[in-house]
């Protein structure tokens, strides 16, 4: 083995062995801040708690190492595939620490001393799956496993019902309000630590692949023609929290629509700082940091709409309609940071254009969102958004399709050609993701009219 290939073997293992301790850790605090939460133990939730901030630092130092080499000019196009894969599991790893540390904080409220057995009980069960399915998925990571992630389905499928029947404990005669809630966001926590887990599983199948490139995209072929993709799992949120629905707790306000428009804004903001990602080879970091915070933001006003939710004894629509819209508005600052994961390696290389150009789509249809927003309101002007949003998801598309006829025509080299392929997919995505939103505005204002 030359000297050079030895340097990049003694490279990957040192990278993977801090995730290894990073999958470690958020298993461990899984089953911490469980412990904590049944045994109303503060001090062992504090620790928790400050856990993920040593898992936040990990997170911050390997990224920067990554990044590091990834600078570097003579990688080859696996060590550089294998590079931009850690990078996007770092932001998985980092996620799922937070919601441990979402569980301790629950632990703090003394919640735990308020629930029945039988929830008492759902719970640790939960917790027992969740541990079990981060030790698979780091298993499968430590030897590159294809097989995971079908391992994992069973398993995530049980706990996705443990939830159910968690939140359903929430609606039963007696329950005090603030319980139901909480029972209902701890339902949702280990859920979602499922699905991550499942989802590293998958980019480990992904990282373990040989990639092929495929040949480039007929730009003539219609729409109904492309290739079907397969079904997304059913959506958490609206399935979860549906048993909700038949809650009446307290009087309802208005706060929903400001809720609403938070989000949008929220939205909006992240768009604008991923287009500066994309369009700007100064202040990477900076610019991706802002993504961040408005990820973290829409974190918390999607709990905020789910608690206001729960307390309301009249909502302005059908509740679930109202989880679903919640839901959505998360997914589209989710899917916004996961392209800023990947346009913050960008720095200083040479750019297809078509990135700026879904850039500039995914601004102009987070404005339209806003506004369309504003009009479950109002309920006017909504066809006239819908229109714009659905005219700017095509033209995104056309973008998408050139971008990748543009990767495959021999311009770039194949290094190029995997570096790119992912960032512009992801771009697409968050533009799916606001015409998603778009769906259900629809569907409200037909039921409405």
């Amino acid at each position: 083995m030359a000297a050079g290939e030895r340097e990049s073997e003694q490279f990957r293992l040192a990278i993977d062995d801090a995730v290894l301790i990073l999958y470690a850790l958020v298993a461990e605090s899984v089953g911490w801040a469980t412990m904590a939460l049944l045994e109303q133990d503060v001090d062992r939730a504090n620790h928790v708690i400050g856990d993920d901030q040593e898992v936040d630092e990990r997170c911050e130092r390997l990224t920067a190492t990554v990044k590091e080499r990834l600078s570097a000019t003579n990688l080859s196009p696996d060590e550089l595939e294998y590079l931009v894969a850690v990078l996007q599991v770092i932001p998985e790893l980092e996620r799922s620490a937070d919601l441990a540390e979402h569980i301790a904080q629950r632990a703090i409220t003394q919640v735990g001393g308020q629930i029945t057995p039988r929830s008492r009980g759902l719970i640790q069960s939960m917790s027992d799956i969740a541990v079990e399915m981060w030790r698979v998925s780091g298993t499968a990571y430590r030897q590159r496993s294809r097989d995971a992630s079908f391992q994992l389905s069973d398993a995530d499928n049980e706990l996705d019902d443990l939830a159910t029947h968690l939140v359903n404990e929430g609606t039963t005669p007696g329950t005090e309000p603030q319980v139901a809630v909480d029972l209902a966001l701890i339902a949702r926590y280990y859920e979602r630590l499922g699905d991550h887990a499942v989802n590293l599983a998958r980019r480990v199948d992904t990282m373990a692949a040989p990639r092929r490139l495929v040949p480039p995209v007929d730009l003539n072929r219609r729409r109904d023609e492309m290739p079907s993709t397969p079904e997304p799992k059913p959506r958490g949120l609206r399935r979860l929290f549906r048993p909700l629905s038949r809650m009446r707790l307290s009087p309802t306000d208005d706060g929903f629509f400001d809720l609403f428009r938070e989000a949008g804004d929220n939205a909006r903001e992240c768009a604008l700082a991923v287009n500066k990602l994309a369009t700007s080879s100064d202040l990477i970091d900076e610019h991706f940091e802002e993504v961040r915070s408005f990820e973290r933001s829409g974190d918390e006003l999607t709990v905020d709409l789910l608690r206001r939710l729960d307390a309301s004894f009249v909502t302005p629509f059908d509740r679930e309609d109202i989880h679903a819209l919640a839901e959505e508005l998360d997914d589209v600052v989710d899917q916004m940071f996961a392209a800023a994961s990947l346009l913050q390696l960008s720095n200083g290389d040479q750019r297809p254009p078509e990135l700026a150009e879904l850039a500039d789509v995914l601004v102009a249809m987070t404005e339209e969102m806003v506004e369309l927003l504003d009009c479950l309101q109002t309920k006017k002007g909504a066809r006239f958004r819908l229109e714009r949003i659905e005219h700017l998801e095509r033209q995104g598309d056309a973008i998408f399709q050139r971008g990748l006829a543009r990767l495959f025509s021999g311009q770039y080299e194949a290094l190029e050609v995997i570096k790119w392929k992912d960032t512009v997919q992801s771009l697409e995505s968050a533009i799916n993701a606001i015409e998603d939103v778009s769906d259900v505005v629809e569907s409200i204002l037909v039921k409405e009219s």
